[in-house]
């Protein structure tokens, strides 16, 4: 129907309902984060930084660049330790299953 509409040029609030919607997208925003909160969200989940970086999906250097405040996070990064600060429990237990114990050899 949208393509016959479009077509024959018909205004298309005449056959359909058309709805306007505004969001504030200043609300869905990521936070920023400082070297601090980095290594806060980082402490929250008990990761080395390479341990933490593997988890993020970046280089080791790239959290470091973030805790020494060489490079902030970017808006992705931001979004993800969000998700991370927000509720450090799953990502807790994703470590905690991929730890690979080994009997010590004596």
């Amino acid at each position: 129907e949208l393509r016959d509409a479009l077509k024959s040029g018909e205004a298309l609030r005449k056959r359909f309902t058309v709805r306007t919607v505004e969001l504030d997208l200043e609300e869905l925003q990521p936070s920023k984060y400082d070297p601090e909160d980095v290594l806060l969200v980082r402490e929250s989940v008990s990761a080395s930084q390479a341990v933490f970086a593997r988890l993020l999906g970046v280089a080791p250097a790239t959290v470091e660049a973030w805790e020494q405040g060489v490079k902030p996070p970017n808006r992705m990064a931001c979004r993800l330790l969000d998700v991370i600060r927000n509720d450090p429990r799953p990502w807790i237990k994703l470590l905690d299953r991929s730890v690979k114990e080994e009997p010590l050899s004596v």
